[in-house]
């Protein structure tokens, strides 16, 4: 494979945080790669170097004449003055084309006359990946593409990337997407980058046995350094044993040297949400609502129940009214007709995804918090929260302007903590979060004793989190019966079916009228099938996890004690070489 890229000693100090250190790699063509990290913790840094939108402190990089390079940046600002179409042609395409690409990730005609600037954080998001892909490409760095997608449009970029014929390396805290179109996984911690040239979850579960085996090691290390320093201290004043001890006193150096270094765990978001107590009974009852700005009506018709203590997801499109439904149950925008009404002694936190513009460039953590906090809120109580949310020290006085996308996302879920709300309405609360944060959040909010509604694309966020789904589309919001995997099932099947030419069909767009996309209906028998094909696909590949383990726990054993003779390890790796094969020939029985 050709390089594309080569970077040799990129080094980035901010401060006294060094958040490079001396990085060196090679991009290759067909490179699938996976960028993972912490908050802060440099991936954003390190694809700004490689863009050219920021300058490493030493070290370099350079592009092959061969390479095009293609950027989706995190924080971009679309124009205002012009057309979506007009923006899209700056790559030189012809109008026909930029409406042809545009509308393989869903921009209507509709959507191209407006300014891009206009359009919701998800159809940004679209045109962004769009007027990247018009240039063609063959090396990509994409940062974050997953957030403000929805499910449907972030399934179509899956199936996108995992056949993209070129490069990529991409950063987002959705590990199923990860998993899904990374073959290479790279992790930047405290300045170091390491890689693997597997998945997410074979590096993670790789990781967690280098981990297990060097502390195997270090205590048998110990343990012999122990016996041998305890011979030298008794023997060594002993005239006939004092060489064996001297020479004991040499071997325990060379022990040492071999102590495998493990790093201490990076910490962790950790943290309560407080709630008063909430009595069983309806949270919120609509009847006949309609909702929308003004005299325009998004969806009407909407009656629903919402139990206290209930989680509940909002899906669909964008575009559909999601966010609406969700500020018209806050109270920022009045309903247009029908009733709406709360639980007499609700109190609403409402987490916007557009809320980190209310967080002043050149305030301080520290400052933030105490601002947003309770009156009665005392110091203690503002740190803690500042801590749980991994700020402590020198962190509190971070102005915002120098924080990551991260790191403002926990700025202002440490500000809805602070507060004892009985319902919380979250829209997009997991964007820019790291995959532990997220984990961390959704147990949270389950272990929650008030109601919440969430908007999220977080596929692993959402199934650990809620328990019941209305979806947000053809002018009106439903109640789904089903769980959200099976949600997220049927929605993959619409997309297999799109990408493969049968149901929905992207048709041509024209740019003077709008065209009905149409829809996707599978029979019922197609559905069981594909059904039936994704529970065995998801046992094989449960089984092939185990398998792997237990086969890598062998070989660690085997490299611990090269000498000794273990007839019953070396049959059980022969059986389980057997049993992979076959789990893996049914995996690509029902993958076809």
């Amino acid at each position: 494979m050709k390089p594309l890229l080569e970077a040799i000693g990129l080094t980035k100090t901010y401060g006294r945080q060094t958040v490079l250190g001396d990085l060196s790699f090679v991009i290759s063509e067909g490179a699938h790669i996976g960028l993972i990290g912490r908050n802060g913790s440099g991936k954003t840094t390190l694809l700004k170097i490689l863009s050219g939108d920021e300058r490493s402190d030493k070290g370099e990089y350079k592009l092959m004449p061969w390479t095009k390079l293609g950027v989706l940046r995190q924080h971009e600002v679309l124009p205002d003055d012009e057309s979506t179409v007009a923006y899209l042609e700056q790559s030189g395409k012809p109008e026909w084309e930029c409406a042809k690409r545009a509308s393989r990730f869903g921009l209507k005609p509709t959507d191209l006359q407006k300014p891009p600037s206009s359009l919701s954080g998800g159809y940004q998001m679209r045109v962004k990946i769009v007027r990247m892909l018009l240039d063609d490409p063959n090396l990509l760095l994409i940062d974050e593409p997953m957030n403000y997608l929805d499910l449907p449009t972030l399934l179509l970029l899956e199936s996108f990337l995992r056949d993209y014929p070129g490069s990529f390396v991409m950063t987002s805290h959705d590990r199923e997407a990860m998993q899904a179109v990374c073959t290479s996984t790279w992790e930047i911690s405290r300045g170091v980058l390491s890689e693997f040239p597997g998945t997410l979850e074979t590096y993670l579960d790789w990781k967690d046995e280098q981990i297990e085996f060097a502390k195997r090691t270090n205590k048998r290390l110990r343990k012999e350094m122990a016996s041998a320093q305890a011979f030298a201290d008794r023997f060594r004043a002993k005239a006939s044993l004092a060489t064996r001890a001297q020479s004991k006193l040499r071997h325990i150096t060379k022990l040492r040297k071999q102590l495998k270094e493990i790093g201490t765990d990076l910490p962790t978001a950790a943290f309560r949400i407080p709630c008063p107590h909430v009595a069983s009974g309806p949270a919120v009852v609509c009847r006949d609502l309609a909702i929308g700005y003004g005299d325009t009506v998004i969806a009407r018709d909407i009656t629903l129940e919402i139990s206290r203590g209930a989680k509940v997801a909002i899906v669909g499109e964008n575009g559909r009214g999601k966010s609406t439904l969700l500020k018209t149950l806050a109270g920022f925008l009045p309903p247009i007709s029908g009733s709406l009404k709360w639980w007499h002694r609700a109190d609403i936190g409402y987490f916007s995804q557009l809320s980190e513009e209310t967080l002043h460039p050149d305030a301080t953590v520290l400052n933030v918090l105490t601002q947003a906090a309770p009156a009665d809120a005392s110091g203690e109580r503002i740190l803690a929260a500042a801590g749980a949310f991994l700020f402590r020290q020198d962190d509190l006085e971070k102005k915002c302007r120098v924080l990551s996308g991260g790191e403002r996302a926990r700025v202002r879920l440490a500000m809805l903590v602070l507060h004892e709300h009985s319902v919380l309405i979250l829209d997009e609360p997991t964007n820019h979060l790291d995959t532990e944060t997220v984990e961390v959040l959704a147990r949270a909010l389950k272990a929650y004793q008030g109601t919440v509604l969430v908007v999220s694309h977080a596929r692993t966020f959402m199934n650990a989190l809620v328990d019941q789904i209305y979806e947000v589309g053809d002018g009106t919001v439903r109640h789904y019966t089903g769980t959200y995997e099976e949600y997220v099932g049927n929605l993959m099947e619409e997309t297999e079916g799109e990408k493969e030419g049968k149901g929905l069909k992207f048709e041509e767009p024209c740019l003077s009228e709008p065209k009905n996309l149409g829809t996707f209906t599978p029979s019922a028998n197609r559905h069981q099938e594909r059904r039936t094909q994704l529970r065995i696909k998801q046992k094989c590949e449960d089984r092939i996890q185990v398998l792997d383990k237990e086969k890598s726990a062998i070989h660690a054993y085997f490299f611990e004690n090269p000498t000794d003779y273990a007839p019953a390890k070396a049959q059980r790796l022969a059986e389980i070489d057997e049993e992979l094969e076959q789990v893996e020939k049914e995996w690509l029985r029902v993958s076809v």
